[in-house]
C-alpha cells in the first residue's frame, strides 16, 4: 500500500457539512482518500510520505463538465462572430485534422485542463467520420496518457450538417458499441463514454429515440447542446415543421432524465425549466461563452430555484480561448446576479459546489469525486494562497471564486497519483508538446486555407 499524507494546509472538503479544516490533513492510500480532517485525528507516528501544504488550500479537483478539445487549434479564430457563424468558420480546421493532429490537440487540451486544476473533464468530440481513423481513440489515448479523469461525449450528426461529419444511426450505434467495449470503464474506471446529438436539428425524432434506446442499452449518459440561443428554437421549429421548443422535443422523445446533461440552456421557457426539474435532468452552464458570443446573460436563477443539478464548464478553448474553471465560477455569479437583478442569487459557496461536487453529480460521478471524503477517489488540487491577489483571504470561498485563477493551482492528483507538482507535469514533456502542437496547428490551418491575420508562433521562443 502506498500512503501519502498532505498536511499543514487549509482543507476545503466540499462535503455536505461544508467542513473547512484550517490546519488539516488528507491521507491518501493508493487511489483513495483514507482520512480527511484535523491533524489531531491521526496518530502522531504514521508510515506515509509527507507533503507539506503550508500556505495552500487543499481541495477537490475541479470538474469541467463540457469542453471541445478537438477544436483547440481554432483558438483565437473567429472571436467576433455569433455562435453558428463561429462554428462555420471553425469547421475547415476540424476537417484538416488527421490522427496525429487530433492526438496532439487532445493532449494539449488535457494538459491545459490539469494546469487549471480541472482533474475531471467531458470532451464533447465531433470530427469527420472515417473507417480508418478514430478521433475518439485519440481522445481516450490522450486522457489515458495524461492521467486526467475523462469522459468522451461522442457527438452525432445525421442530417443538415457538413457531409464529412454525417453518419447514419446504424453507423453511430456500431461505433458507439465498439468504443464502449474498448474504453468505457478502462484505466481503473477513470475513462468513460457518453454520446448525444451535436445540435438538435442534425437528426429527427426517430433518431433521438434510437439514441435514447442505445444509451439505455449500454448504460451511458446522453450529453447534448440544448437551447444555446434563441436561434436554436427558431431553427428547430423550421426543421421539424411545427412549433416545438428544444426541451419539449427532448421530452417527447424520452431524451430527458437523471442520465442526461443539457449544455448551454440559454433560451428556455418556464415550462421547459419545469420539465428539466421534473425529469431530474442536469444542466451544464458555461456563462463566459454566452457573453463571448453575445447571446445574453444566462438565466441561472430559474435553475437554482427549481432545484436542478447544475454543473459548470469552460466550453472549448476555441470558444472562450481558455479552460479556466475559476473564471467560469466568477462569471456564473456575475451573470446570475445581473440577469436576476439580485446580488444574492448565486453565492461563492454554491458556485464552488457547481465546479466540484455538484458538477460531479451532474455527470453521475458524485459517489467517486467532487469532494474530499473518506472512501472517494483521491482527486485533489492545491492552491497557493501566498500571492498578492489572494491576500487577505478572510472569506476563503469568496477568495477562490472571485480572486483565484487557474494559474494559482500548484499541484494536481488523480487516483492518488500526482500529475502536476509545483506547476510541473509528471507524465508529459510540456515544452515538447507545445512545440509539436504549434507545428501541427500550423499544418492544419494551412490545409484548411484559413487566414490567420496577426499570428505569432513559438518558433524562436527561448
Amino acid at each position: 500500500m502506498t500512503r501519502t499524507l498532505i498536511e499543514n494546509g487549509v482543507v476545503l472538503t466540499m462535503n455536505p457539512a461544508g467542513d473547512i479544516h484550517e490546519d488539516g490533513c488528507v491521507l491518501v492510500e493508493d487511489s483513495r482518500l483514507a482520512y480527511v480532517g484535523p491533524r489531531g485525528g491521526l496518530p502522531r507516528e504514521l508510515d506515509a510520505r509527507r507533503e507539506d501544504a503550508a500556505g495552500r488550500v487543499v481541495m477537490p479537483g475541479l470538474v469541467n463538465c463540457h469542453t471541445h478539445l478537438c477544436m483547440i487549434f481554432g483558438r483565437t479564430l473567429a472571436t467576433n462572430t455569433d455562435l453558428l457563424s463561429w462554428l462555420d468558420l471553425q469547421m475547415p480546421v476540424m476537417r484538416a485534422l488527421d490522427a496525429e493532429a487530433m492526438l496532439a490537440a487532445q493532449t494539449l487540451g488535457c494538459v491545459e485542463n490539469l494546469k487549471n486544476g480541472n482533474t475531471t473533464l467531458v470532451e464533447n468530440l465531433f470530427a469527420p467520420r472515417s473507417d480508418t481513423v478514430s478521433p475518439e481513440d485519440c481522445a481516450f489515448a490522450a486522457m489515458e496518457r495524461t492521467g486526467i479523469r475523462g469522459t468522451v461525449a461522442r457527438a452525432f450528426e445525421a442530417l443538415r450538417f457538413d457531409p464529412a461529419f454525417v453518419e447514419t444511426p446504424a453507423q453511430q450505434a456500431e461505433r458507439v458499441r465498439a468504443l464502449h467495449a474498448r474504453w468505457h470503464g478502462s484505466a481503473g474506471g477513470r475513462l468513460r463514454l457518453s454520446f448525444g446529438p451535436l445540435l438538435p436539428w442534425t437528426l429527427d425524432e426517430s433518431m433521438l429515440r434510437a439514441s435514447r434506446a442505445l444509451a439505455g442499452e449500454l448504460g451511458l449518459c446522453l450529453h447534448m447542446h440544448v437551447a444555446e440561443s434563441a436561434e436554436f428554437n427558431r431553427i428547430i421549429e423550421r426543421h421539424y415543421g411545427r412549433p416545438v421548443r428544444n426541451v419539449e422535443l427532448l421530452h417527447e422523445t424520452g431524451c430527458l432524465g437523471p442520465d442526461v446533461q443539457a449544455v448551454g440552456v440559454s433560451d428556455l421557457s418556464p415550462r421547459e425549466v419545469a420539465l428539466l426539474a421534473e425529469t431530474g435532468t442536469s444542466v451544464i452552464l458555461d456563462p463566459q461563452t454566452r457573453l463571448f458570443w453575445g447571446t445574453g446573460f444566462p438565466p441561472l436563477a430559474p435553475f437554482l430555484d427549481a432545484g436542478i443539478t447544475c454543473g459548470l464548464a469552460t466550453n472549448g478553448p476555441a470558444a472562450n480561448c481558455g479552460q479556466d474553471l475559476f473564471e467560469s465560477m466568477k462569471y456564473a455569479c456575475a451573470t446570475a446576479k445581473t440577469a436576476a437583478g439580485d446580488p444574492r442569487v448565486l453565492d461563492a459557496r454554491r458556485a464552488l459546489r457547481m465546479a466540484t461536487v455538484e458538477g460531479a453529480r451532474a455527470l453521475g460521478l458524485d459517489g467517486q469525486v467532487g469532494s474530499l471524503e473518506t472512501g472517494k477517489q483521491a482527486d485533489l488540487i492545491t492552491i497557493d494562497l501566498r500571492q498578492p491577489h489572494l491576500v487577505p483571504a478572510f472569506d476563503l470561498e469568496a477568495a477562490l471564486v472571485f480572486s483565484a485563477r487557474g494559474s494559482d493551482v500548484r499541484d494536481a492528483m488523480v487516483d492518488g497519483q500526482w500529475l502536476m507538482r509545483d506547476r510541473c507535469l509528471t507524465r508529459i514533456d510540456e515544452p515538447a508538446l507545445l512545440a509539436r502542437a504549434e507545428t501541427l496547428a500550423e499544418r492544419s490551418l494551412e490545409r484548411a486555407h484559413v487566414r490567420r491575420g496577426h499570428h505569432r508562433t513559438l518558433k524562436g521562443t527561448p
